[in-house]
């Protein structure tokens, strides 16, 4: 994109403050922010650089709502990322401080907007303290696989991840079993239908790997792990499908992919959902980041095509309008909360339209011998570039 904060700074042995989010425009993919903006890959790069902190500059002092979302789970448990960036020390200032420390961010905000921006150093010394104690939580990623007849080392997954958030003492009302069984009790079972039709299909030229990935609630931990020691190579691996939260309504014109422009699985997905009278949308809801919150991006992360079908509002019954109130009265209601318990009321339609879908997808890719491609405008091509020479 070129784009470049540090210019020729120099930052080994330095801490280093970054303003939080991305500039607007087309340079960034408009509303749908980037992995650019993620606070994960400003902390990678400056560690890349040789900083041994990062600080985050919030807009804002301290008694705004800007500074409460982002100090807001300090005194949670932090979980370590398998293959992050192993920082000494990682934090956030306000506004105020940040003026302190010699950083006026109202004069910056436009540099900040246009490109021209560059890194300079502060006259300003950081003393800090730290005590922590350790807890090691051990879990499992549980896999399986049908060997592919012709190419088996040629690995297609299908992802879901089997944990959720357990047990809230300070949950309201009597309940404190957060059950997770629309999140994601729903995806996991999707993956072990998704295993028993295939093995009931001829077998594929490539391998079917199917994935029930934990601590997906912690940070996509389980995702993370398996991408920092795979056990099948990613260069060979053709791509991620993952599955988190089945729709559940009656059937949809719409596929709403998370990341939709990102790569050519969606064009497949595409082809396949018109020879039913439906299209592939995107998610409807940019501000939520959702491309990087479930167990497909640590594979988009490291290069492999991964896509994630969401839920279609789009009813064929009703429209978008009665879908979209439906979808809207559902997610408040349930997600993440105790009431997300397992119901006989739940419609299905629409979730078996979409296992189909992927079911269709997977086979096409296990019996082909194409390399989906991440688009031009995708941040995750150039890091599946390196290492084209295993898929020739």
């Amino acid at each position: 994109r070129g784009w470049d904060d540090y210019g020729d700074l120099d930052v080994t042995g330095a801490v280093v403050l970054v303003v939080a989010g991305e500039p607007d425009g087309e340079l960034f993919n408009g509303p749908y922010a980037t992995t650019y903006q993620s606070a994960a890959y400003k902390a990678d790069e400056a560690k890349r650089r040789g900083a041994v902190a990062v600080l985050t500059v919030v807009d804002g002092d301290a008694g705004t709502s800007a500074w409460r979302r982002e100090t807001s789970g300090a005194n949670h448990t932090r979980t370590l990322t398998p293959g992050s960036a192993e920082l000494t020390l990682s934090g956030a200032v306000n506004r105020d401080v940040a003026a302190e420390m010699g950083v006026d961010l109202a004069s910056l905000k436009p540099r900040l907007e246009t490109g021209d921006f560059r890194a300079f150093a502060l006259e300003t010394r950081i003393t800090a303290s730290a005590e922590e104690s350790v807890e090691i939580l051990r879990t499992h990623n549980l896999l399986a696989r049908i060997t592919g007849a012709e190419r088996p080392n040629e690995v297609v997954i299908y992802s879901a991840h089997w944990d959720h958030v357990g047990v809230k003492d300070d949950a309201a009302g009597d309940d404190k079993v957060f059950n997770g069984a629309w999140d994601n009790a729903s995806g996991t079972i999707g993956v072990v239908e998704m295993a028993r039709q295939l093995k009931a299909a001829p077998t594929p030229k490539r391998t079917f790997v199917f994935a029930h990935m934990a601590a997906e609630e912690m940070g996509l931990l389980g995702a993370y792990a398996y991408v920092a020691d795979p056990v099948y190579p990613l260069e060979t691996t053709v791509a991620d499908i993952n599955i988190d939260m089945l729709p559940l309504s009656g059937p949809t014109r719409d596929v709403p992919i998370f990341g939709k422009g990102q790569n050519s699985l969606e064009d497949d997905l595409q082809a396949l959902a018109e020879q039913e009278g439906r299209y592939v949308s995107d998610d409807g809801q940019p501000e939520q980041n959702f491309y990087y919150r479930s167990d497909h991006f640590p594979f988009a992360r490291a290069g492999v095509p991964a896509l994630m079908p969401w839920h279609g509002v789009d009813w064929v019954e009703g429209g978008r309008e009665a879908g979209l109130a439906a979808w809207k009265a559902k997610f408040g209601a349930d997600y993440h909360r105790p009431s997300d318990e397992w119901s006989a009321d739940w419609d299905l339609r629409s979730a078996v339209e979409n296992l189909t879908l992927l079911y269709r997808l997977g086979l096409d890719l296990a019996n082909g011998d194409e390399w989906p491609t991440w688009k031009p405008t995708s941040e995750f091509g150039q890091v599946r570039d390196r290492s084209a020479a295993a898929r020739r």
